[in-house]
C-alpha cells in the first residue's frame, strides 16, 4: 500500500481555497455526511474531509458507492453564495477538475460524462455528489475514485462499468499525487466559477473532455425515460438532448446512459 497520509498530501500545498483545512480520518462512514456536518455548524470554505475508507459511502439518486481502501474517498465545503439553480455548475467543475488531475497524474485519457461522471476507457473511475445546505449557504462536493481498487471490489454492473484507475494504468497510481492534484484542479475550478465569464469558461472545459456530447443517450428520470442525441450542456449546466423528432429537452436530474454515435 503506498504512504497515503495528510502530512504528505498538505506538504508545499499550493492552493488558494481548497484545501487549507484537511481533516483526514482512517474510517467513516461518509465523507459528505460529516462534511455537511461540519459545514452547518461553520466549517471554513475549502475545509476537505479525507478517509481512507467509508462503510456508508453514497452516490447520485441514493446508491451506496463501493468505498474501500485504496481508493480516494473525500468531500470539499463551499460557501459560493449563488442561487441552488447554479449549483450543477460546481459539480460540473469539479468532474472537469478530476478528470484534468487524473491526466496529469497518471497519462490516462479520462473524459467527463454528464452530469458528473468521469470515465477511464469508457468506465467509470470516479462519481461526484453535490449536497446543498438550506438556501444553498453551502454546498458539499463529494469525490470518489476509484484508484487502486481491487476489480473484484468494483461494483458489478453491466448498465454502468465501473474500473479503477490501477486496472487501466496496469500499476498502481500515486494517491498522494493525485489527490494534491486535484485538490490543485478544483481550487482553479472554482475561483474560475468566481469571476467575470468563468461559468462558461467551466461549461467549455466540460465540453472539451464530454463523452457525452453528440451522443445517442438513452435519459432515465423518476418519472420518465427517453432517448435522442446530446447535443450541448446549457448556461446551468442542463443537458440539451434533441429527441427523435426535433424537440429539444433539457435534463435537469437524471441517468444517462450512452447508447453511441449513431
Amino acid at each position: 500500500m503506498d504512504d497515503y497520509t495528510r502530512e504528505r498530501v498538505i506538504e508545499n500545498l499550493d492552493v488558494r481555497v481548497i484545501g487549507r483545512d484537511l481533516r483526514w480520518h482512517d474510517t467513516l462512514p461518509s465523507t459528505n455526511s460529516l462534511a455537511m456536518h461540519l459545514a452547518e455548524t461553520g466549517a471554513p470554505e475549502g475545509t476537505v474531509v479525507i478517509a481512507e475508507e467509508q462503510s456508508a459511502g453514497r452516490g447520485r439518486r441514493g446508491r451506496e458507492w463501493v468505498s474501500p481502501r485504496g481508493g480516494i474517498w473525500l468531500s470539499v465545503i463551499l460557501r459560493p453564495g449563488f442561487e441552488t439553480s447554479h449549483v450543477p455548475l460546481i459539480a460540473l467543475a469539479a468532474s472537469v477538475a478530476a478528470a484534468r488531475a487524473i491526466r496529469e497524474s497518471t497519462g490516462l485519457q479520462a473524459g467527463v460524462k454528464w452530469p458528473n461522471d468521469v470515465l477511464v476507457g469508457g468506465a467509470k473511475a470516479v462519481g461526484i455528489l453535490a449536497e446543498t445546505g438550506p438556501g444553498a449557504a453551502w454546498v458539499v462536493v463529494g469525490i470518489g475514485i476509484n484508484v487502486n481498487v481491487p476489480r473484484a471490489l468494483l461494483p458489478a454492473d453491466a448498465r454502468y462499468p465501473a474500473t479503477s484507475l490501477a486496472e487501466r494504468a496496469g500499476s498502481p497510481v500515486d494517491r498522494v499525487r493525485l489527490t494534491r492534484t486535484l485538490l490543485g484542479e478544483l481550487d482553479k475550478a472554482y475561483a474560475m466559477l468566481g469571476t467575470e465569464g468563468g461559468a462558461a469558461a467551466v461549461l467549455r472545459d466540460w465540453r472539451g473532455l464530454s463523452e457525452t456530447l453528440g451522443q445517442m443517450v438513452r435519459v432515465e428520470g423518476d418519472a420518465c425515460g427517453f432517448e435522442g442525441r446530446a447535443i450541448d450542456v446549457d448556461s446551468d449546466g442542463a443537458l440539451l438532448v434533441r429527441l427523435p423528432g426535433g424537440r429539444i429537452e433539457r435534463v435537469l436530474a437524471g441517468d444517462v446512459t450512452v447508447r453511441g454515435s449513431e
